[in-house]
């Protein structure tokens, strides 16, 4: 709690001084220029509007993939869940420059439409557009529908569907009248979630919002870092996190109220999905090769991208562009050796792993172990970073270590990597920790060993599996973070997403996919081996019904 205080909470207190104080008094005056000005009210508008569209349209995406992954069973079927998690976890500058790349004006698909229909002028006109940024973030949070509905959905009880269809309802009519009221808990949770990360959603709509579209991410980092009006910044950042907090403890209330204990069941009957075709199948496979045309098509866009150039008119396999990553080549341009990056980033990534382990680990035994009033409370008070932007974090640390050491040196980025990625350690400890016996350590402490050697010995290996998810999600997540980075990083301390944007922006764009595809290479890998691997090595869920069943949501 001390290091919150100091790292978290002390700088947003800081935030608050710069956004209302000024010579020493209380004014109001910058947060009632925000509500004055017409341009201000307006990016406030468009932040929640383009928030609740993307949630609707990951909605549309994920809840028919949740469907599939139930009721079908297909070859590789655990690969295809295991990569469905995939597009959340990508850094998403990644996905906006693979979006540039397949869906722009000049992008593989527009190109590939010219081509086959004989057309002069590209046919799909996404980027910098509403329609691109809804699109982005449906491709990035649509997951996050699919993996919460599909784990409550296999664990439906199927006898009350069976009795439903004995009682003569059809199809549609089971699935609309019982079987989605019962997925509601997980499916208005996971709206709630996708909703908060699109309304602090940053290096998308930086990158494919265009001049026209900016939201109170991308107004603070202008304020701050463009036009130096620090006191305004602050003063958005001041209402965007009010805002956040908000929506994050609504979340927690929503949660909490639809949560529920599931009865283990037998395991739900599947049908194969390659059989005789139907007109339902047709629709179904049509959802299919668009859905993988949407997450698959800027993955491959970068990917190739990174292995080929133009040259005399024709395209022609080359390495150059990984070989330019090792090479001085690029320092002219983005003002920082590309190796250097590399480096930067796995170096503030095993740092902020570290703290992420060190602070979320107590705090989950706080959790689990100590029922007490305010609970919730305090569970709101220490998960608050999962609710507050990144652009906020990095502009509140930059207030609060402007004239130490701190401000630009190498501490203060995977600082603010671990108070954003530690909330994801405790969620990965606490529901391992809630399901495990308490007898377990009173039994050892009856036998005369020490508090600390029940915890080395019995609940350590106990919780293990738990502690490598949440400490390989923080070090995937300190690897992709890009939003809080631009606030604090000098030239010298530039992570591998902010070279993918400085070549992004120089329109370098073979260099920016070399480096994507590294990220991507070592982002995607740490999930799948966390989501193939994990439970093979650790063993299966924790004993007990309400841990099973939070450790399987």
């Amino acid at each position: 709690m001390a290091f919150l205080a100091c790292a978290f909470y002390y700088p947003l207190l800081r935030l608050f001084q710069e956004g209302v104080v000024e010579d020493g008094r209380v004014t109001l005056r910058y947060l009632a220029e925000v509500f004055r000005e017409p341009y201000f009210r307006q990016v406030i508008q468009f932040t929640a509007e383009q928030a609740l569209l993307s949630t609707l349209l990951a909605i549309a995406l994920g809840l028919p993939w949740a469907y599939i992954l139930t009721r079908y069973d297909f070859p590789l079927k655990r690969t295809v869940r295991s990569v469905t998690i995939v597009p959340f976890v990508l850094p998403a500058v990644t996905v906006a420059l693979g979006f540039i790349l397949f869906f722009g004006n000049n992008g593989y698909l527009n190109r590939l439409l010219m081509s086959l229909f004989h057309l002069q002028s590209p046919p799909l006109k996404l980027l910098y557009s509403l329609k691109g940024i809804v699109l982005a973030h449906a491709f990035y949070n649509a997951p996050i529908i699919a993996r919460m509905v599909h784990a409550q959905w296999e664990r439906l009880d199927p006898a009350y569907e069976e009795s439903a269809q004995a009682l003569g309802a059809g199809r549609l009519r089971r699935l609309w009248s019982l079987t989605l009221p019962l997925l509601l808990p997980s499916l208005m949770t996971g709206a709630a979630l996708v909703f908060i990360f699109c309304f602090l959603s940053f290096p998308i709509v930086l990158s494919l919002g265009g001049a026209r579209f900016s939201t109170l991410e991308v107004e603070i980092y202008t304020q701050f870092i463009v036009l130096y009006q620090r006191e305004l910044g602050a003063a958005l950042a001041l209402i965007e996190v009010l805002l956040s907090l908000m929506f994050t403890y609504g979340y927690i209330l929503l949660e909490g109220r639809f949560s529920r204990e599931l009865e283990a069941v037998r395991p739900r009957p599947t049908v194969p999905l390659f059989t005789k075709p139907t007109w339902g199948k047709a629709a179904l496979w049509a959802f299919i090769l668009l859905s993988g045309l949407l997450f698959l098509g800027p993955l491959a866009g970068v990917v190739y991208d990174s292995f080929t150039r133009e040259w005399a008119g024709r395209t022609l396999l080359t390495l150059d562009w990984y070989s330019y990553i090792f090479r001085p080549e690029y320092e002219a341009l983005i003002g920082a050796p590309p190796l250097n990056a590399i480096l930067n980033s796995l170096q503030f990534g095993l740092i902020a792993m570290a703290i992420a382990v060190l602070v979320g680990l107590p705090i989950a035994f706080t959790v689990a172990r100590s029922p007490f009033r305010g609970r919730r409370l305090f569970d709101t008070i220490v998960m608050a970073p999962l609710g507050v932007s990144s652009v906020a974090v990095g502009g509140a640390l930059l207030l609060a270590f402007l004239r130490t050491p701190l401000r630009g040196g190498w501490l203060a980025i995977p600082l603010a990597h671990a108070i954003l990625s530690y909330p994801f350690v405790i969620r990965a400890v606490v529901p391992i920790l809630e399901g495990l016996e308490r007898s377990l350590v009173e039994a050892a402490r009856g036998l005369g060993a020490s508090r600390l050697r029940a915890f080395w010995e019995i609940e350590l290996p106990l919780i293990r599996r738990g502690l490598l998810v949440g400490a390989v999600f923080a070090f995937a997540l300190s690897l992709g973070e890009m939003s809080a980075t631009i606030m604090l990083a000098r030239p010298e301390w530039k992570t591998m997403p902010l070279v993918v944007n400085d070549l992004r922006a120089a329109r370098s764009f073979g260099g920016a996919s070399a480096m994507s595809t590294l990220l991507i290479l070592v982002t995607s890998g740490s999930f799948i081996v966390i989501e193939r691997f994990g439970e093979r090595l650790f063993g299966g869920p924790p004993r007990g019904r309400r841990g099973a069943d939070r450790w399987s949501r």
